[in-house]
């Protein structure tokens, strides 16, 4: 099933790996989306101008008719992923059956999106 969390995001980056933790990309360079094969950062709106609706889960479940705006292998060994702040707090969590997990990513605006779906298979 999937799940839901609105929030007013630190620095305006969610960061999505392993719930054991990941290596985080050194900069965004401009982009909305910045990844290693460990961690996926994200950016969003700022917390000064609102929350966020972050939404996690499957694909099947999230029914998303568009193509994502990302897309790739995420490492997973504890076979579990966490969206974060980057402040380490765990704002959603989900388990996952492999150690090596599919991301697809879709956001509402591509420069400060206040909606982010993350699709794990």
């Amino acid at each position: 099933m999937s799940n839901s969390s609105r929030i007013a995001v630190p620095n305006a980056l969610i960061l999505i790996s392993d719930v054991g933790g990941g290596k985080p990309p050194d900069q965004m360079q401009g982009d909305l989306i910045a990844s290693t094969s460990s961690c996926i950062a994200v950016g969003c709106m700022a917390d000064s101008n609102g929350e966020t609706e972050i939404t996690l889960g499957t694909g099947q479940e999230l029914h998303v008719r568009e193509s994502p705006i990302f897309e790739r292998e995420l490492e997973t060994p504890n076979r579990a992923v966490a969206v974060q702040t980057v402040r380490r707090e765990t704002v959603l969590q989900a388990s996952v059956a492999r150690s090596r997990t599919r991301v697809r990513i879709w956001v509402n605006h591509m420069s400060e999106p206040d909606k982010v779906i993350v699709g794990l298979d």
